[in-house]
């Protein structure tokens, strides 16, 4: 029960948003570039995103990524709005969007490393 509860509060933060996305992202760049190809292109967006320094500036830059490789899932309306975020919001925003990528693209290793090892042992 208790990690059903934790399930469903990481789907409704940002965070969750960020990792549900980033695995969708690289199970399409998988699709398309092959594992290495689609390890090494998530690499580049998460650096794209972190060098981005200004708030605009990364939502463009996310939108671009989504926009390119089309996941099927929503924008969560703190990136859709078009209000501009304020720094501390930036700061927290971002960091839930990098942590969640980037959380997303260790899980996806660990599942491919399982995967290899299994078909290894078969």
């Amino acid at each position: 029960m208790i990690k059903n509860s934790l399930e469903e509060e990481k789907k409704r933060t940002l965070y969750g948003w960020a990792f549900k996305a980033g695995k969708e992202i690289l199970e399409k760049l998988e699709a398309t570039y092959g594992k290495e190809g689609a390890e090494k292109r998530m690499e580049t967006i998460l650096l794209n995103l972190r060098s981005e320094l200004l708030p605009d500036k990364f939502r463009r830059e996310l939108i671009n990524t989504i926009v390119e490789v089309r996941p099927k899932i929503g924008i969560p309306v703190e990136v859709k709005t078009e209000q501009s975020w304020r720094i501390n919001e930036f700061y927290r925003y971002s960091a839930a969007i990098l942590a969640g990528f980037f959380d997303s693209l260790q899980s996806w290793k660990e599942e491919r490393e399982g995967k290899e090892e299994q078909i290894e042992g078969a």
